[in-house]
């Protein structure tokens, strides 16, 4: 029997519970302390960092998929969505749907699954095209193989096999029915959150339901599973700990998908990119309390065109402004002349603002100065 939906077990599921134990600890309390600085966050930052995880995420899940987003139509669809409950006029359909996503999945974190909400977020991930035979917001129909493949036409390798169409609607039920009653609300459940999340990921894409966005949704469900675990929606990110081994990702997968149904290597893979969405997660937070400090301390002294430039530097988020920032990227920001470039940024070094980068060469790059919490002063990256 070449996938384990073929297996006359099939979907028992087994596992040692003791070897998640240390993890599933590590989760619970990394989750109470990121909840804690999160709301330890100014109200306006804490809006920051909750679009700034969930535009991460929006962006990390789609690349796995090799999709790429925009990411300030990604935003946008974000902030209005946060703050209005609706999408901007003409939004980009991708990125708003990536967004509607992330957002009904945080709001709906504590709802049962159910066939119409899967169907809603399957729709959400893959918004309307023209001329396209790819059903949303229902389960394939289509009588031939659902098949994973790479390789060049006529030398495919088949990297897993779904089960037939026919198969599919009881699959679903089965697998929806197991969900509802792990859920932490049931008092009889003893599945802890990772291993239910990691089940619940893995037993999606084996039944692999819909005709495409089968991965953005399964990632949703793992997220719905450790909000549920936790008792409100988390702050990992999950997706973009998984896009950073995308490779991995997908060797785990397939491993999983072939042979018994013990699930131990798969759980240990997905419990370390669990706790790797906490620290990433963790990071983005630090990130948006050190710029909130950064525009206390330093806001009122920059000019617009230099306002602008530090705008676009933390738009690029935790990681930074690549390559630095320089007098070439600086006009090209602010549209503005050369002269101007020179003297506006002298003016930030000789205010501590920015920092020279070592080793820049001819041409000199900077970095925005860190501003440490009250009693710390100021010290480069």
């Amino acid at each position: 029997m070449r996938w384990i939906w073929q297996q006359p077990d099939w979907p028992d599921f087994h596992y040692d519970n003791r070897a998640l134990d240390d993890r599933e600890l590590e989760f619970r309390i990394s989750s109470e302390r990121l909840a804690g600085r999160f709301e330890a966050l100014p109200m306006a930052s804490q809006e920051d960092a909750t679009i700034d995880l969930m535009l991460a995420e929006a962006i990390k899940t789609s690349a796995i998929e090799g999709e790429d987003l925009d990411r300030e139509s990604v935003r946008s669809s974000l902030l209005s969505l946060i703050t209005s409950d609706t999408l901007p006029d003409n939004s980009d359909q991708k990125a708003a749907g990536a967004a509607s996503l992330l957002v009904d999945v945080r709001k709906n974190w504590h709802a049962s699954l159910t066939h119409d909400l899967l169907g809603k977020w399957q729709s959400m991930a893959v918004p309307e095209q023209r001329y396209t035979p790819i059903l949303r917001g229902a389960y394939r129909n289509d009588p031939s193989p659902m098949q994973i493949m790479s390789g060049p036409y006529g030398r495919e390798k088949v990297h897993y096999e779904a089960p037939p169409v026919t198969q599919v609607p009881d699959e679903m039920t089965g697998f929806i029915g197991w969900y509802n009653q792990t859920s932490p609300s049931n008092r009889d459940t003893k599945i802890p959150g990772i291993a239910r999340a990691g089940i619940a990921h893995l037993w999606f894409e084996v039944i692999h339901p819909f005709d495409d966005g089968n991965g953005r949704v399964g990632r949703a469900i793992a997220d719905h599973a450790l909000s549920q675990s936790l008792g409100y929606p988390t702050t990992a990110c999950l997706a973009t700990a998984i896009e950073g081994g995308k490779k991995s990702y997908y060797l785990q997968l397939e491993k999983a998908s072939r042979g018994s149904l013990d699930v131990n290597a798969w759980l240990d893979y997905f419990a370390d990119r669990v706790i790797k969405a906490q620290e990433i997660a963790r990071e983005e937070v630090d990130f948006v309390l050190a710029k909130a400090r950064f525009y206390e301390t330093y806001g009122d002294q920059l000019n617009d065109r230099q306002a602008r430039m530090v705008s676009r530097v933390f738009a690029e988020g935790r990681k930074g402004f690549e390559g630095g920032i320089t007098t070439r990227k600086y006009e090209a920001i602010t549209k503005c002349p050369n002269r101007t470039a020179s003297r506006d940024l002298s003016d930030l070094v000789a205010k501590r603002i920015i920092v020279p980068l070592p080793g820049g060469g001819r041409t000199t790059r900077y970095e925005l100065a860190v501003v440490e919490p009250a009693g710390f002063g100021l010290e480069k990256k």
